[in-house]
Parts: C-alpha cells; structure tokens; sequence
C-alpha cells in the first residue's frame, strides 16, 4: 500500500497573504485543489493524508467533501514546522503502508507522470527516491550574507523537489532518529540521509514549481489556464 502525506500547513508570510498558503486561491481554486488532485489521478497512490494548518481543519473538511477526493483518508493538524508536520502524518497513515510518498501542498503543478516515477524508482532502489533538478546557475557560498566565500562546482548540485518517496518503516525511523538527536532539517530526505541509506535522483519536472513569492502564483495561475 501506498500513501501520501501533503503537508500543507504553511503560512505563506513570504507571499504576504492572511490565507494559509495552501489555501490562497490558483486560477479559482484554493493552491491545496490542485496539488492533491493530482494524487488522485495518480494510479499508484492508494491514500493521502493531508497535514493542514492549526484551525484549519473544519475549512479542509469542508474542501474534501466539496471536492469530492477519494483517496483522503486523514486530516491532521501540522506542527510548528515542516519537520513536525510530517512527523503528524505519519501518525496517521494505515499500519498497511509500505511506501509512503512525502509532498507539499505548495508544489500544486506536480503531474501524475512524475509522482509514479519517483515511485518506481524507490521501488528499483528499495530504499527512498526523490524527484531533482541539476543546477542551472552558479552557485555561490556565504557564509554572513555579505561576502562570496566560494563558488560550487554546480555539476555536482542538484536542487532537490518533491514528491520524495521512502520506504515507510526506514521513513518513520529517520523521524525517530532525529527526534532522538534533537534533529530539524528542511526534507525528509535530510532525515534519511543521516541514517546513511542510498536515496535515488529523479529528474523532476522544471514546472513543479515552489509556490514561496508573488510572483510563483502568477506563474502557477498562467500553467494552469494554459492547459484548461
């Protein structure tokens, strides 16, 4: 079995809105529509836990009944991070789960294509696979925000997207782990690397965008309404 946790209890400050972020609208939609209605369409995708702001549970509720999803099983509330967030999905992900595929809500352009293979390549590497771009730019180090430290060699830099996919026990272990040691990070693939297990690049999709700024909504809204 197979099932999504969507953390989506960000709260979009850089974007400047009162609305948490996964609810600020896309092309009429609220950004949280768009992102698990691909996970509805995707085949390999059994369940989907969203993970939704504190208080905000009741006005999901209300979107999945409007919306009709299928597949969401759970609605949580997130915790005071990402970190924490999906540690609250995880909770509540059937004990059946083999995989399980982490995704945020604010990357509401992801296609089915891409989530199957992420999926399929955790499948091949029997561990965890996340989807990445190689970096186009150069990439520079600072250490105060001032001065260039150094520049990457940017062959060797990938940034890193979701949706990631781990293998469920080794998932909640990482969690675990880091709880453990005190731990916060900004993925879950982070969380794993610590434990030293071989983690898969996929090349991801240069539309599956982060919606962090203005200017990603205008972006996003544009991609939609050019495939309607």
């Amino acid at each position: 079995m197979t099932t999504s946790i969507v953390p989506a209890a960000g709260k979009g400050i850089r974007i400047g809105s009162n609305l948490p972020k996964a609810l600020i609208p896309i092309a009429g939609k609220p950004m949280i529509f768009w992102t698990v209605a691909a996970f509805e369409r995707t085949p390999v995708v059994d369940a989907v836990v969203l993970v939704a702001p504190e208080n905000f549970t009741e006005e999901f509720e209300r979107l999945r009944k409007e919306s009709k999803w299928e597949k969401v099983i759970a609605i949580v509330s997130g915790g005071a991070d990402r970190q924490q967030s999906v540690w609250n999905g995880l909770q509540a992900i059937p004990k059946e789960t083999d995989w399980v595929i982490v995704h945020d809500a604010a990357r509401p352009l992801v296609k089915p294509s891409l989530i199957v293979a992420t999926w399929d390549a955790a499948q091949e590497i029997g561990t965890a696979a996340i989807a990445a771009l190689p970096c186009s730019s150069t990439v520079k180090r600072t250490f105060d925000g001032i001065l260039v430290a150094e520049t990457l060699d940017r062959e060797q830099i990938w940034l890193a997207q979701t949706p990631q996919v781990f293998e469920a026990d080794l998932l909640r272990e990482a969690h675990e782990q880091a709880i453990r040691d005190g731990c916060s990070v900004t993925d879950d693939a982070m969380l794993v690397e610590r434990l030293g297990v071989p983690i898969r690049l996929v090349f991801g999709d240069p539309e599956n965008i982060k919606i962090t700024y203005p200017i990603d909504l205008a972006i996003a809204e544009a991609l939609i309404n050019s495939k309607v």
